[in-house]
Parts: structure tokens; sequence; C-alpha cells
């Protein structure tokens, strides 16, 4: 990358890839990661100045919970998919108790991905009529919903208006009725291992699907 350090290095995902592959990833090339290895090379990174922090990205507790039981620098950040339609609370409230910062992506549901992404969050009708209510976008009412959980927030959209949209969430609130009607909206999430990466099973990716919060 040509740099002398980076800010924040993370583990994209509690597993790794035994070869090179192609998708759908056949479930030969899947193996769990030794995760007490693996971190304490995290953490030798970090001593050695290479990077500023380090985390985690797609941990559920339980493997944020192990991770906190060896590690001598505990993860920075946890960066997983959370939107209303999925939040998270479980995990966010273990990582505010152990000084671990959420970061939210797919805070609109990727929309426009054709990988993967959906509207399901733009077209919530909850989020629509608050929306309505306060003159707002549902985009601007996701954004600030997330600002309100505590937690940070990647957004991307190369529309110059969205963008100053999307940063203009901070002069406002949601009310306690809003957020008790968001925090009733069914949940579901969107990322699975099994049927996105991989179409056959896979013990490892089974696992780490059961084991979302």
């Amino acid at each position: 990358m040509g740099l002398e350090y980076v800010d924040l290095y993370l583990i994209h995902w509690p597993f790794k890839f035994q070869e090179e592959f192609k998708f759908p990833i056949p479930h030969e090339c899947i193996a769990p990661i030794d995760i007490k290895a693996v971190w304490e090379g995290m953490e030798e990174c970090q001593n050695l100045g290479l990077t500023k922090s380090i985390g985690v990205s797609n941990f559920s507790s339980k493997r944020i919970k192990q991770i906190l039981s060896f590690a001598k620098i505990p993860p920075a950040v946890n960066q997983v998919e959370m939107n209303p339609l999925w939040q998270q609370k479980t995990l966010n409230k273990l990582c505010k108790e152990n000084d671990i910062l959420v970061t939210a992506y797919s805070p609109l549901g990727a929309v426009g991905n054709s990988g993967w992404g959906h509207n399901r969050v733009m077209e919530c009708d909850v989020l629509h009529k608050i929306a309505k209510s306060k003159g707002k976008t549902v985009a601007q009412i996701s954004l600030r919903w997330l600002y309100e959980q505590g937690v940070s927030i990647a957004v991307k959209s190369f529309n110059t208006e969205r963008m100053k949209q999307n940063l203009d969430i901070f002069d406002w609130s949601l009310t306690e009725e809003e957020l008790n009607k968001i925090d009733q909206i069914p949940q579901r999430k969107l990322i699975y291992l099994i049927g996105s990466m991989v179409t056959e099973h896979n013990d490892v990716m089974a696992e780490i699907d059961a084991d979302l919060d």
C-alpha cells in the first residue's frame, strides 16, 4: 500500500480461505481460523506501529467474548451489518460495555448493490411514515437512528445531493415515540454466508450464521 502504517486493521470474517476460489466458494476451501493465534498477530502489528488500532468485522457476541477472554489489546471496532431492520441490540450492548465501537455497514440496506443489496430499509413503511411527518428522507431517518445508537456509520453515495442529505442529520432528533416504533420493526438480517458465499453446506459457515445476534 506504500504506507508506513494504517489507522485501523480488521479481521474481515472469522474464517479463512484455503486456496484461490470463484463464487460460489467450494465448501472444501473454507476453514476456521485459530482466532487466538490470529489475534496475537494483530496485536503484534499494533505493537510494531504498523497500525494505530485493531479490530474485527462480522463478529458475533460469542466471538467477541472469545477474543476478550485472552486479548491483551481488545478490539477497537466491530464492523457489522446494522440498520433499523437489523438492529444488533445484543451485540451493540456487549460492545459498548467493553469499549468496542460498532461500525454499521449497509445502513440503508446497500440498495443499488446488485450483488447482495436490498430495498427493504428504503421501502419500510414505518420509516416512510416517520420521514413524512418530520420532512426528512427515509435515508436520513435510518442514519439518524444509527447515530442515536452511538455507532459509527459507513455510508456510500456517488450522488452529491444525497451526500449532503446524509450529513444533514445532526441538528434534529427522533422522538421517544418514533424510536419505539423503530424498535418494533420486524428484524431480518440480509447477509447469511450460506446462500450468498456458498451454496453447499459448510460447518464453519453454518456455525457463524447460527451465532448471529
